[in-house]
């Protein structure tokens, strides 16, 4: 049977399977030259390696064991930076490079952009040893399973695309689609959540329950995630790679320009074979799956988000240089630090303080791995901001030799010597001692009659012991100096002039009757 005339005066044209214009070979617009210098000279030596691998690129156990990363390596992170850093992605007119500065001036510029994304990528997965994310988010030891649709009050199949310029970048969500991740964390003791996962719903009471970790079981009852998902239908675009790019339209954008959409619409792309949208699992579980990829997809998604910024006033690069200019601090008032901006700007798309509703996750964790890559890098020969004025040094005076001002006088002692006719002690005396006669040692030439002594304390005005206690200056600190038999406090503690008197009234006594 004929089909029916069509309708319209010439027929409906269908795309071919070829373009209508053949891809060049080179990009449409001319890169930007790469590094004049080699940004690598100083990257790929024994010491700058050993530095890495022992502090950057290590994963720890549940029991909190540092050991090297089995998924990002010294020689990957290089080879990939290379490539993103001299070739980059040119694709749709665009052309995507890692900055690594561009002369030996600025070499501090391509070191700290480096160490910004290191940071992230620390941070996100290689602490874990993983490409994807992990079921992290937990309420009272329970995780949703529905976590896999988003996490930290995220929900990663709504993150459209908002820019008109790339309103048909981001995924078709496909609630059929089955996907389960192939690796999770390493580090989460106890009994940790099985791998992140989506189905579609079999009828309006599957539910996808949550995983108690006090029991190592799963429970299907309804449990909701952070936003309210007690299912995992079309939740399968949760983070993969080094930075665990997630969402509909980061990971459209991979597919755009570097997957297969990008090869079929313009015959570009560096994963010609890869539709990050139909396969979001591809980085890190498909057969081109390398470490090459798990690095790559994360570079271009920090050069199209972060390094390529510019919103309101405020631009990656520009306060990526004012900060190493200023000496690798922020100004005393500067309204947006460069480094917590920064962090804003990854995970929330935003710099302002109150741009987003989302929160900046694990902020200590980032400036901790920011601050230990500048220091690997010698970034931290950091010279310090430069003073307003010239500065005032207090120097503290070394103390002079210690020199004790005593003046010792004799007192006047007011006693009489003993009288052959007189016994008695005289009425004006404060107090007498009355020393008694030997019995058992008698003899016919001493004289054993009392001894009369004047036991009157001298007059203030003429003090037996007068101390000048010495400046401040001549005093050192815990110093005991002994003086002719005497001991000096350091404290200047004050002697009972009384006491001393009866020592030495004692003391003549005793050399009287011998």
């Amino acid at each position: 049977v004929p089909t029916e005339s069509p309708t319209t005066d010439s027929p409906t044209v269908f795309p071919s399977g070829e373009p209508s214009v053949s891809p060049s070979d080179s990009p449409t617009s001319s890169p930007s030259a790469g590094p004049t210098y080699n940004f690598f000279t100083t990257m790929e030596t024994n010491t700058m390696r050993f530095a890495f691998q022992d502090t950057v690129l290590v994963a720890y156990n549940a029991n909190g064991i540092k050991f090297p990363s089995t998924r990002y390596t010294y020689d990957g992170m290089i080879a990939a930076l290379k490539e993103m850093a001299h070739a980059g992605i040119q694709s749709d007119g665009r052309d995507f490079r890692f900055y690594v500065g561009n002369q030996d001036a600025n070499l501090q510029y391509g070191r700290t952009n480096l160490a910004a994304f290191l940071a992230m990528a620390m941070t996100e997965s290689i602490v874990y040893d993983t490409c994807d994310e992990y079921n992290e988010d937990e309420v009272a030891g329970k995780y949703a399973i529905s976590n896999s649709c988003g996490q930290n009050g995220r929900s990663y199949q709504d993150e459209v695309c908002t820019n008109p310029s790339e309103a048909n970048m981001s995924c078709d969500v496909n609630v059929n689609m089955v996907v389960v991740s192939s690796s999770t964390s390493i580090n989460q003791g106890g009994r940790p959540p099985p791998p992140l996962s989506c189905r579609p719903k079999a009828d309006w009471s599957d539910y996808a329950g949550y995983w108690d970790s006090r029991t190592g079981q799963a429970s299907t009852n309804p449990y909701a995630n952070t936003l309210g998902r007690i299912d995992t239908e079309g939740c399968c675009f949760w983070g993969r790679g080094v930075l665990l790019t997630r969402g509909v339209c980061n990971i459209g954008r991979l597919n755009y320009y570097l997957g297969k959409r990008a090869h079929d619409e313009r015959g570009e792309g560096r994963f010609p074979t890869i539709d990050f949208c139909k396969d979001p699992e591809a980085t890190c579980a498909s057969e081109s799956s390398t470490e090459t990829m798990r690095w790559i997809t994360g570079l271009f998604d920090w050069i199209y988000r972060v390094q390529s910024y510019e919103a309101n006033g405020w631009s990656y690069m520009r306060a990526l240089e004012k900060f190493v200019d200023n000496g690798f601090v922020d100004d005393e008032y500067e309204r947006y630090p460069f480094f917590d901006t920064v962090s804003s700007v990854f995970v929330r798309d935003c710099h302002e303080n109150k741009c987003s509703s989302l929160q900046i996750t694990k902020e200590d964790a980032r400036r901790s791995n920011f601050d230990k890559i500048m220091e690997i890098m010698k970034v931290t020969d950091r010279p310090t901001r430069k003073p307003t004025q010239k500065p005032i040094v207090y120097s503290e005076p070394s103390p002079a030799p210690f020199k004790p001002k005593i003046e010792i006088k004799p007192p006047p002692l007011a006693w009489s010597p003993p009288q052959s006719q007189s016994r008695s002690v005289p009425t004006y005396a404060p107090s007498t001692t009355e020393i008694p006669a030997a019995a058992n040692n008698p003899s016919p030439t001493t004289d054993f009659s009392p001894i009369a002594v004047d036991l009157t304390p001298p007059a203030p005005s003429t003090p037996l012991i007068s101390i000048t206690p010495p400046t401040t200056d001549e005093v050192p600190q815990q110093t005991d100096v002994p003086f002719g038999g005497l001991i000096i406090l350091e404290d200047n503690a004050a002697c009972s002039i009384t006491g001393v008197t009866w020592l030495l009234s004692i003391a003549i006594v005793y050399n009287a009757l011998h």
